[in-house]
């Protein structure tokens, strides 16, 4: 009984965390996604889905280090506000209404540079918090 209420009472924060942390994700995004104009080839939210990914992938090397509510706030919350897929989704359909299948070049191009934002986060994040330790 006492750990399912420890488990109750977590959740409160956890929910706080993941709202905090996704609206400041989101008004984020929003004061980038003004600023950065779209590209014929890219989608306007390409680099802001990167700088989401390159954080995901740094939260996930520290993951063992920080409170689980420090993970919601960042990786949930505000990576979640911050990336869009729905928006991503809507430009590839611009792009593809006056592109055709040229439409596959930004596709690939987000989940490859992606990928590799999130493989470069948690690599820096290993090897910074690897010499913290060190120290």
């Amino acid at each position: 009984m006492a750990r399912i209420q420890a488990a109750i009472s977590g959740k409160p924060m956890m929910y706080a965390a993941v709202f905090v942390g996704g609206a400041a994700g989101s008004i984020l995004r929003e004061l980038f996604a003004l600023e950065i104009p779209g590209a014929p080839f890219l989608t306007s939210t390409f680099g802001i889905n990167v700088v989401a990914c390159f954080i995901l992938g740094w939260l996930y090397a520290i993951r063992r280090r920080v409170h689980a509510h420090v993970l919601h706030l960042g990786a949930v919350g505000f990576c979640g506000g911050l990336s869009t897929f729905s928006s991503f989704a809507a430009e590839l359909e611009r792009i593809a209404e006056t592109h055709g299948w040229s439409v596959l070049i930004p596709l690939a191009a987000e989940v490859i540079f992606g990928l590799g934002a999130a493989i470069l986060g948690e690599a820096i994040g290993r090897r910074w918090h690897a010499e913290e330790s060190a120290k």
